[in-house]
């Protein structure tokens, strides 16, 4: 039987354009290739996870405008259970404005539109959603307080809770407590912990932080650098495979979809991470959001043709 993920989280529409740099305050760049993607982080890692094998459902709320039923039909293509996306009549459905440059890197802005209205009470009628699901995957594009409340109906039901720290936002102690892996890259554990994380040791000391405000483990997202996995009992660094980016974009989304499918198949989270690592990967060869997900055969081929490596940085928090 696959694994059982439950994707609560943000849908939108990605406007990419291509420019040589990102623009100066006050400067115009001519850019080309502009083009429409489905995107969201809710939505990338619902379709991530399906690629990858796993059975999906997810809830989330687009605009009663064009993007709306064309997002809502992209996921229902990729495999993902859309019977709990909904069109909000007054709203537009949310959009991300993306600049990438010439070495693939991106710039984003998100008008959030109708994630914004998945409220606490659209969640509390859908227990036995919750209770056919073996990983609830969150992001921070919906409101908090939608957050916090399927969190708690997920630990209510003994449910594994797996939550992507972006965009950086502060999250209190109690939420955090009830987070069984929290998975931040450098600037979202900034905005966590109210300081600068920029190098690798001050990721390893982020991570124990963490830890110690409730966190239960951390896995941190560093790009070029690969991964850290910090639990009480262990840090592992894992290092990024060699790959040629070409779009940047949703691939910590790759990551953390891969994340919670290896723990909902019942992988340890050191092996879960080699397998996020591997489509991170992947997804960054790729142009655009949903269309660089990888399915299950190519990043498991991508695995069997590399050589695995990990790091042992000593004990956990």
């Amino acid at each position: 039987m696959p694994a059982r993920i439950l994707v609560v989280g943000s849908i939108n529409m990605d406007l990419v354009v291509r420019a040589p740099r990102f623009p100066r305050a006050g400067e115009t760049l001519r850019g080309e290739g502009f083009k429409l993607v489905p995107g969201g982080k809710g939505a990338n890692q619902a379709v991530a996870a399906s690629r990858l094998g796993a059975s999906v459902k997810m809830v989330g709320r687009v605009g009663a405008d064009a993007f709306g039923p064309e997002l809502r039909k992209t996921l229902e293509e990729a495999g993902v259970d859309v019977a709990e996306v909904k069109p909000v009549s007054g709203a537009a459905t949310g959009v991300a404005l993306i600049i990438l440059d010439a070495s693939g890197q991106n710039s984003i802005i998100v008008a959030q539109g109708a994630n914004l209205l998945v409220r606490p009470e659209d969640l509390r009628p859908l227990g036995a959603l919750f209770e056919q699901s073996e990983v609830l995957l969150l992001q921070l594009e919906i409101p908090l307080e939608s957050v916090e409340q399927a969190v708690k109906m997920a630990k209510e039901r003994g449910i594994k809770v797996v939550v992507d720290a972006g965009p950086p936002t502060p999250l209190g102690r109690e939420l955090l407590r009830e987070i069984d892996v929290l998975s931040p890259n450098e600037t979202e554990a900034a905005a966590l912990l109210g300081h600068e994380v920029k190098s690798l040791e001050e990721a390893k000391e982020a991570g124990k932080q963490l830890l110690e405000m409730g966190a239960g483990s951390v896995v941190f997202k560093l790009g070029e650098r690969g991964c850290l996995v910090i639990t009480p009992e262990k840090m592992e660094r894992f290092p990024a495979y060699k790959v040629e980016v070409v779009d940047a974009t949703a691939a910590g989304d790759a990551f953390t979809a891969a994340l919670a499918v290896g723990l909902a198949e019942g992988r340890p989270l050191s092996e879960a991470a080699v397998f996020a690592n591997a489509a991170g990967a992947l997804a960054c060869t790729r142009f655009g959001a949903q269309p660089s997900m990888p399915t299950r055969a190519e990043v498991e081929k991508f695995i069997a043709n590399r050589r695995f490596t990990r790091q042992s940085l000593g004990e956990g928090g």
